[in-house]
């Protein structure tokens, strides 16, 4: 008879098809994000009150997109909030790293950020708090649109640092309750032989 303690944790196998289908499915998001990313065209040069209204309202659309999905979350498994985190963070990479490569078009805006691949390399780097210092904004407009890039990431990370506390706290709590469970079970009282009861 299967383990009760093994099914609440969701160790059954038809549990783990499901977390190996649910995986695949984020994996193959990541990668089709980043196919359309490498796919779609980088319009020529534009004027930079037209890039910045773009670029504004992309950011409204993202945000709104972000928050949508965060509030759906909140209501998730834990194995789906982390799921939906890399996802997130996937397509605001790309978004940046797209709008970066747009701008870079506009001359004076970004040193040596020529290709779509330069510009995922910044977004990552700008992402993690790097920062070498080869391709950076020069422009004020790149200025501008990097520095909401960085205040974007600073929020993203708060957000996923604390969706990851709270699955960490999740499982602490759930091994602990197993623990418990397991020991009350094996330390139920046994009648000593020999013993009187009355």
């Amino acid at each position: 008879m299967p383990d009760r303690a093994a099914q609440d944790r969701g160790d059954r196998p038809e549990d783990r098809d499901l977390s190996i289908r649910e995986s695949a499915l984020t994996a193959g998001a990541v990668v089709l994000a980043t196919v359309v990313y490498f796919l779609l065209p980088v319009p020529g040069r534009m004027r930079e009150g037209s890039w910045a209204f773009l670029f504004s309202g992309g950011v409204l659309l993202l945000g709104a997109l972000i928050a949508l999905t965060i509030h759906r979350l909140l209501r998730a498994t834990a194995g789906v909030r982390a799921r939906g985190l890399i996802v997130l963070l996937c397509c605001g990479v790309l978004f940046f790293a797209w709008a970066n490569v747009t701008l870079a078009a506009i001359p004076g805006q970004f040193a040596d950020l020529h290709t779509k691949v330069d510009s995922v390399y910044f977004s990552v780097s700008t992402l993690g708090t790097v920062g070498f210092g080869d391709v950076h904004a020069t422009g004020q407009l790149a200025r501008a649109a990097v520095t909401i890039e960085m205040l974007f990431n600073l929020v993203f990370l708060g957000t996923a640092v604390t969706f990851v506390t709270g699955i960490l706290r999740q499982r602490v709590q759930t091994t602990r309750q197993h623990a418990t469970e397991g020991r009350s079970r094996g330390s139920a009282p046994r009648s000593e032989p020999g013993r009187d009861e009355g």
